[in-house]
């Protein structure tokens, strides 16, 4: 009995050894693997003083002996280590220079040159005094090229212009075809009343007619007048300023033409000095001016100019017919032009209706 309690004891005591000798090389190697954390942070003479150069415990020992939230502790305190670690990568990164984004032309506008319109038509006798000035928007790339307004030959204004006037613009067969233009159908001169380019000019300006373009210069790649940018105007308002008999503008080419003359004349609408053509087009296209001047007020008593908005000349425009184009110019333009010019011949002035 005294020998069992004997054996039983020396085995207990046995075990307590055992597990303080096992808790103790735990608490060493707890200590020394915090050591170890702090010394990757920022060594110093302290944690250093826990770590032996020849054993690394962290590699070791460590994954030996812990386990559980112990082990989740040291991977933290790991992964803490290292975002602590500067970036050397974003840190060179910051030190060059950043690249500044530079405006490159579109591709489109590349190689677009810039075109001039040309001077204003007028006839050489500078006796025939102007009452109506017929604009268009700027030069095609057709009549650019042979250096005459509304050159092409579809183009609906020499052939309005030659009906109203008494002449034709050409026999109208196509090059290309060998067939009659479709116009041709519609024109009331016959192939008899042909005149050269330059004499339709004469019997045009004659009469007291005059053409010019609202746009002095811009870019367009192309013919249309949707593509018009960067334009320049030509002084129409110092044009008109000249020559005090001019009573009508005639805008040759449509509603978009309409929105440059708006654009870049805006103080002449205010100034009170024009007046919306008596058609429905032109009332409809001007009337944004309306509020702005008090119904169109004469303020100081001067002329003012009828601007009338006319079906496009352009072949472009084809939902109108040449018949309805015809029809418009010989009522707004030509009929009271001519009118105006029987008068001028009387007196120097003109009395607005």
């Amino acid at each position: 009995m005294v020998k069992a309690k004997s054996r039983l004891l020396k085995s207990s005591s046995t075990a307590l050894q055992s597990r303080k000798r096992r808790c103790k090389s735990h608490s060493i190697v707890s200590i020394a693997a915090a050591a170890s954390a702090l010394a990757m942070r920022s060594p110093s003479p302290v944690t250093s003083a826990f770590v032996t150069p020849s054993v690394s415990l962290s590699s070791t020992v460590i994954p030996s002996l812990i386990s559980g939230k112990t082990s989740k502790y040291f991977a933290r305190k790991k992964l803490s280590a290292v975002k602590d670690e500067p970036d050397t990568a974003s840190t060179e990164n910051e030190k060059k220079p950043v690249a500044v984004a530079t405006t490159k032309p579109k591709k489109e506008d590349q190689g677009v040159e810039r075109t001039q319109s040309f001077a204003p038509q007028r006839n050489a006798d500078k006796n025939i005094p102007i009452h109506t000035l017929i604009v268009g928007t700027h030069p095609s790339i057709t009549s650019l090229a042979k250096g005459k307004s509304f050159a092409h030959p579809q183009n609906a204004f020499w052939w309005i212009a030659g009906d109203c006037l008494g002449f034709r613009r050409s026999v109208g067969i196509s090059p290309s075809t060998g067939k009659y233009y479709k116009i041709t159908e519609h024109v009331l001169e016959g192939e008899d009343k042909v005149v050269p380019y330059e004499e339709q000019m004469e019997v045009f300006t004659s009469k007291g007619f005059a053409l010019w373009d609202i746009l002095q210069s811009c870019k367009r790649k192309g013919s249309l007048d949707n593509d018009i940018k960067d334009e320049i105007p030509n002084a129409i308002q110092e044009f008109c300023d000249e020559n005090q008999t001019i009573q009508r503008i005639i805008m040759a080419n449509g509603m978009k033409q309409c929105s440059f003359f708006n654009k870049h004349f805006g103080q002449w609408w205010l100034d009170g000095e024009l007046i919306p053509g008596k058609n429905e087009l032109s009332q409809n296209t001007f009337k944004k001016w309306s509020k702005k001047t008090n119904g169109f007020e004469n303020k100081n008593g001067k002329r003012q100019i009828e601007v009338y908005c006319m079906p496009g000349v352009s072949p472009a425009a084809a939902s109108v017919s040449y018949e309805k184009k015809r029809e418009a110019f010989q009522c707004f333009c030509y009929e009271p032009g001519l009118a105006d010019h029987e008068r001028l011949k009387i007196s120097p002035t003109i009395k607005s209706d």
